[in-house]
């Protein structure tokens, strides 16, 4: 979250009106493991194999979503915090507000 902000602060002081920019890390992680790194964040690593259930494929089923946030680079952005580090913080923040959002136990 907080390297979109300053990305978003890049882009109100640098970018061109009109360009479209993506804003994206350096890293490719698969959905298992987002899912896996959430249950593990969540102190559920225990179950596992209870909380991740696996559907078929679409019959048309993409292989991997990039982007490229280059552009947004050569504008002086970069990616300071971990995407491991930002997921942890990003959970740590939303357990913590959760009467905002409901329970977060119920989407688990």
């Amino acid at each position: 979250v907080e390297d979109v902000a300053r990305a978003f602060e890049v882009l109100v002081h640098k970018a061109s009106p009109g360009m479209i920019y993506n804003i994206g890390g350096d890293n490719e992680i698969s959905n298992l493991e987002v899912a896996k790194k959430l249950i593990e964040i969540l102190g559920k690593g225990d179950q596992m194999d209870e909380l991740i259930t696996f559907v078929p494929d679409r019959k048309f089923n993409d292989l991997r979503y990039t982007i490229n946030s280059g552009k947004l680079h050569k504008l002086g952005w970069k990616e300071e915090m971990n995407w491991e580090e930002g997921l942890r913080t990003t959970v740590e923040w939303y357990t913590k507000y959760s009467d905002r959002f409901g329970n977060i136990e119920d989407a688990l």
